[in-house]
């Protein structure tokens, strides 16, 4: 895979076809993420899910019971350095500890650095609850995020992270091949490619909204009280089909 976007999509037809659509101006993000799903190679499907992603939901979740059983200020003691808006804060010291647990559990992944950013800008999104990010209250932003434990909806976080780790897996493939095409009629500027971008990662936020995990609701609420490294296995069966249903959605392109 590489762990950058220097690092070019495999040379092979599927992904061909994936890079042919960069040679024609304005194509559609539902058909790009379509063919991307179609080059997607076995091995890379099962990275989508691997431990160093679910590190990122389980910090997301631990959060949220953490908010509901002690309050926002509880989890923002675990870094007493660190000033900003709430919302940012709060999910400044997930991150943390989500890169803390991938360091010391040796699983350093590309997928899992950008579940890291789906980690955030999930966190952020909940937290501020339509309000901006900089302006939402330190009890706004704990009603927000810690209602997802309080009403045993962790299946509807789990979801929202879905959508960004989609948004932020979509943007990486994309990013790989669309600097190629740059000064060509398709895209005669970086601020063309960069609107393919934020189109493809918007469809795959929408589209992710299709993703239901309520059925493991349970699961998710149980496993909670386990030990990090317990809870990442009991996780990863819920991930895995998170990622197997959202990847069935996306195939579809439009």
């Amino acid at each position: 895979m590489g762990t950058s976007t220097s690092q070019r999509s495999p040379a092979t037809p599927e992904w061909e076809q994936v890079r042919e659509l960069y040679r024609q101006p304005n194509p559609q993000p539902g058909d790009v993420v379509g063919r991307i799903v179609a080059a997607l190679s076995p091995e890379t499907r099962r990275e989508m899910h691997n431990p160093g992603v679910i590190s990122s939901l389980d910090a997301l979740l631990w959060g949220s019971c953490r908010v509901a059983e002690r309050g926002l200020a509880s989890l923002l003691e675990e870094s007493p350095l660190l000033s900003g808006p709430p919302v940012v804060s709060l999910a400044a010291v997930l991150r943390t500890r989500a890169q803390r647990h991938i360091t010391e559990a040796r699983l350093s992944s590309r997928f899992g650095e950008l579940a890291l950013d789906a980690l955030s800008s999930s966190a952020m999104e909940v937290a501020a609850g339509g309000r901006g990010l900089l302006t939402a209250t330190a009890e706004e932003a704990s009603a927000n995020f810690g209602r997802f434990a309080a009403e045993r909806n962790l299946a509807g976080l789990s979801e929202n992270f879905l959508g960004h780790d989609f948004d932020q897996l979509f943007r990486y493939f994309v990013a790989r091949d669309i600097g190629d095409f740059v000064g060509t009629a398709a895209f005669p500027t970086v601020s063309h490619s960069a609107r393919l971008l934020d189109d493809v990662a918007h469809y795959c936020r929408e589209s992710g909204a299709a993703i239901q995990l309520a059925t493991f609701e349970d699961q998710l609420y149980q496993s909670m009280a386990l030990p990090t490294d317990d809870r990442i296995v009991q996780l990863q069966p819920i991930v895995t089909h998170g990622i197997a249903t959202g990847l069935e959605v996306l195939a579809g392109g439009r």
